[in-house]
């Protein structure tokens, strides 16, 4: 099972309990607390499959989840990258919630998928902001509808901490974003030395191992280009045919390492 399935599964287990034992029984997991000193541990972690209320924009959440997270997943990340992802993404918004909630308002309620939705959401648009939606809308002019709508309901409702939370959790996770090696046009997003690294050495290095044959071949073999696009029709075949996880560790690392040469040429 895929992290975003098991995300979803996670949620729909949410609404069920939500069902059965109604918005009272189920407010133990989600991120409300009068103050600091009574806080709950666990709901740090548990608030996005909390729902002690429910509507359909929670079903658009989840769905919304699973189809941008599915592509972040399968394309970027891989499944267990993207579950840490997702954990980190979380405790931003977790923390900076109950920061804010004991300054501001110790009444802040967070709950349901719909926030960290928002985060996936904006960063596969942040990662691929020239995409189509549907009318030949490009993804950076959807990103910005979504957050001037969220900015707006925020402002309308005077929900301060949420607004915080928000604007704040956008710009923490879009650096948390850049450690695991997304958002590589952002080039100003300060990244931790040594987290881009690898990146630039590996491809060095393959780039070496194939000067080789060129020698012996002569000037008549296949270009670096050539032989980059044949090795991804390889691993896109093999991910079509067997599925993303089929991938070992290192074909995973060399695919990323393949579609940054080809961004850059």
């Amino acid at each position: 099972m895929t992290t975003t399935w098991l995300v979803v599964f996670a949620s729909i287990v949410g609404l069920v309990l939500f069902a059965i034992l109604g918005g009272a029984g189920v407010i133990g997991l989600a991120l409300v607390q009068p103050n600091v000193a009574e806080l709950k541990l666990w709901t740090l972690l548990t608030w996005p499959f909390a729902y002690p209320q429910f509507g359909i924009f929670d079903v658009l959440a989840i769905f919304f989840f699973w189809y941008f997270g599915s592509d972040l997943e399968r394309n970027e990340l891989g499944r267990v990258r993207f579950a840490w992802l997702l954990v980190a993404f979380t405790a931003v918004l977790s923390v900076l919630a109950v920061f804010f909630g004991a300054v501001l308002d110790p009444s802040y309620a967070l709950f349901g998928l719909g926030m960290l939705e928002m985060m996936v959401v904006l960063l596969w648009i942040a990662q691929w902001p020239d995409r189509m939606f549907m009318f030949n809308i490009p993804a950076w002019l959807f990103g910005v509808i979504l957050v001037g709508i969220q900015l707006i309901q925020y402002l309308g409702y005077r929900s301060w901490v949420m607004l915080l939370v928000f604007v704040i959790g956008l710009a923490v996770n879009a650096f948390v974003a850049r450690q695991f090696g997304l958002l590589d046009r952002f080039a100003w997003i300060p990244q931790v030395a040594g987290s881009g690294q690898p990146k630039a050495a590996k491809p060095a290095k393959a780039k070496k191992r194939k000067s080789g044959p060129t020698v012996v071949t002569g000037p008549w073999e296949s270009s670096t280009v050539s032989k980059d696009e044949q090795r991804m029709d390889e691993l896109l075949e093999k991910i079509h045919a067997e599925g993303a996880d089929s991938l070992t560790s290192k074909e995973k690392k060399e695919l990323m390492q393949l579609r940054e040469r080809r961004r850059r040429s």
